[in-house]
């Protein structure tokens, strides 16, 4: 009589131990690229909008020989909230044209000669986004500089201590495209406001 010998098919404790640590580290990296991935997202929405409404006061000085000013809209949200573009908002960016159809991240503003800008020539503006991505209650700022003839800007209305950010390579500020203060200063070495992206 011979017997058979049977072996048996299933994992050892040590590598069920080894398959679950590296599930854990995949997903853990996953999640946190993806967190990543949605602030870069938010932020984008404000590139985006700060890009149009620039375009938007270059059009109208073009014709109207100002650029029209904003109060920071929605005035009804918080910077980290998804807020809609109501009718105070409308109202605010009415003269400019701009509107935003649906939900938005960021509070939005112009400040120009027009408002509470003290440029001499009334030929500057600029255009922010106030926003908390990471809802860690600090705000984040990207902001579009047009400085006029002589190198003026006008201040963040929010933050009238911020300006552009100046480019340690060529020693110029940073104008005519929009700007993530934050990304900025850290690039040049400089205290950021907020650490949102």
């Amino acid at each position: 009589m011979s017997r058979m010998k049977t072996t048996r098919g299933g994992f050892t404790l040590i590598e069920l131990i080894i398959t679950v640590a590296i599930i854990g580290v995949l997903s853990a990296t996953a999640i946190g690229l993806f967190r990543v991935q949605q602030l870069r997202a938010k932020r984008t929405e404000a590139m985006t909008n700060l890009e149009a409404i620039a375009k938007m006061e270059r059009g109208y000085f073009g014709e109207n020989g100002i650029y029209p000013a904003a109060v920071p809209v929605p005035l009804a949200g918080l910077p980290g909230q998804k807020n809609n573009w109501d009718a105070t908002a409308a109202t605010a960016f009415g003269q400019l044209g701009f509107g935003v159809e649906g939900s938005i991240w960021f509070i939005y503003d112009v400040s120009s000669a027009a408002g509470i800008c003290a440029c001499p020539s009334g030929a500057c503006f600029t255009a922010s986004a106030y926003g908390d991505s990471d809802l860690d209650t600090a705000i984040a700022v990207v902001s579009y500089f047009h400085a006029d003839g002589a190198g003026v800007v006008c201040p963040v209305q929010v933050f009238p201590a911020i300006g552009p950010p100046i480019d340690p390579g060529t020693g110029a500020p940073v104008l005519d495209q929009p700007v993530d203060i934050y990304q900025k200063a850290l690039e040049f070495g400089a205290v950021p406001l907020a650490d949102d992206y």
